[in-house]
């Protein structure tokens, strides 16, 4: 069988045969084909004679072996061939091209998310899957835009050609390889193979570039390269690369009306999250074993979330953050000063924003469980007849319990309502939470 396959063609494994229906995509290791087994669609990456090696053979039946880290991993399911020996391929999950988008799509503008919450829940499950792959003593080596898709409504993420995916222990550097403007600093300078570390640097360049859309290297020191060839990517990636708010060093900063895209973003986000890319931007560029992890990545975008707030004027979405709260500025859509805070829950020292539509999570509440970023804890009920009136829904099965005015406890159970009230004190469980209801900004 050749390096193409047609309509009606079959590929088998030992235990299962599948109809080549369509070509759907095609890359350089091979082409990629809708097939069906029995009527159900599955996707085929079907490798060309120069990569049907012994070696990438012997990878896949590993990865199958092992299977998936989590579900969202797009994963090789069967190992198939056709009449000949001379190519092979992989059976996988087919993707909803409908729901999803291939990242590369989103940044070329078309498709749009319409809200922050989708974008920061695509970042924080992006994280996950990368910290349960890293968990297994895998490493992704090309983690990229052509490798991860996003549903914009939901945030949901799918991680695919999970043929890049080897085991952690990669020593020689004829093992390297990435996409040009992904891979670590040591791998673009050929020093390293790529390992869990590099792609702890390849997951923030992408979180970075989610949120801000434009590349955390690319500044005035892109912009003035006059030849892009690979002297000048090594460069600007490998043997000098500089953070565009690099907070010592501003010889990379955007260019204002030609590379500036992330000023539109950048200024308006909360420092913490701020820091943390400046942290995987100037030590974790030099120094690989002070990288960004996952887990604290989670930490911080579910945090991030939390700040989300609306803008009174417009009612656009808007950032809280507590260390600028008499220097919060302007709406960046309306520029109309910000001048009122929503109701807030403070637990520690983290303050979540109670807006209208606001619903909490475990982790941003309980921080000895950050990875726990899918279960409700909270709701925000506004009263249908009384609009004044703000409350929080139980939605967990801890009791929680707060003091009336003549000190008598009063309990909130699963689905009960807690009044929103300002200087309010609430036991979740062993959780301390403080209340406050919506306020003016203090201005300066």
């Amino acid at each position: 069988m050749s390096d193409q396959l047609k309509s009606g063609d079959h590929v088998s494994s030992a235990e299962r045969r599948f109809k080549v229906v369509k070509e759907i995509g095609s890359g350089g290791q091979g082409n990629v084909y809708l097939v069906t087994e029995e009527g159900h669609p599955y996707a085929l990456k079907w490798y060309n004679q120069a990569a049907s090696t012994p070696e990438q053979f012997q990878a896949i039946e590993v990865l199958i072996e092992k299977g998936a880290p989590n579900d969202l991993f797009v994963w090789p399911i069967a190992l198939v061939e056709g009449l000949s020996k001379d190519n092979f391929g992989y059976v996988m999950p087919l993707i909803d091209s409908k729901r999803y988008t291939k990242l590369s799509h989103y940044f070329s503008g078309e498709v749009d998310a319409k809200r922050f919450e989708p974008i920061i829940d695509a970042c924080i499950r992006m994280a996950h899957g990368f910290n349960e792959l890293h968990l297994n003593g895998l490493c992704y080596r090309d983690i990229s835009f052509g490798n991860l898709f996003v549903d914009f409504e939901t945030g949901d993420v799918l991680i695919c050609d999970n043929d890049n995916v080897t085991f952690d222990n990669l020593t020689e550097k004829e093992d390297i390889w990435g996409t040009q403007g992904f891979m670590a600093p040591e791998v673009v300078r050929g020093e390293s193979p790529p390992s869990a570390q590099t792609d702890l640097f390849s997951l923030a360049v992408v979180l970075f570039r989610l949120l801000n859309k434009q590349h955390p290297l690319q500044g005035k020191k892109e912009y003035e390269i006059d030849i892009i060839d690979i002297e000048a990517l090594t460069e600007l990636y490998g043997t000098n690369p500089l953070f565009i708010y690099d907070p010592i060093d501003e010889t990379n900063r955007p260019v204002k009306g030609k590379k500036d895209i992330a000023e539109a973003y950048w200024p308006y986000y909360p420092t913490f999250i701020k820091d943390r890319f400046i942290e995987a931007f100037t030590v974790g560029l030099q120094d690989p074993n002070h990288r960004v992890r996952e887990s604290i990545w989670i930490k911080d975008l579910s945090k991030l979330r939390a700040s989300l707030m609306y803008c009174y004027a417009c009612g656009a979405q808007v950032y809280y953050d507590k260390e600028k709260v008499a220097q919060m500025g302007h709406c960046p859509k309306c520029q109309q000063a910000l001048q009122t805070l929503p109701p807030r829950l403070k637990v520690g020292e983290t303050i979540l924003m109670l807006n209208h539509d606001t619903t909490l999570f475990m982790n941003q509440i309980d921080g000895t469980k950050i990875m726990d970023y899918e279960t409700p804890f909270a709701r925000v009920e506004v009263h249908p007849k009384h609009p004044q009136v703000w409350g929080l829904r139980n939605l967990t099965e801890v009791t929680w319990q707060y003091a009336l005015s003549d000190q008598s406890i009063k309990e909130v159970h699963k689905n009960g309502v807690l009044p929103i009230k300002d200087q309010l004190e609430v036991y979740f469980g062993t959780i301390v939470g403080n209340l406050r209801t919506g306020s003016n900004i203090p201005q300066k």
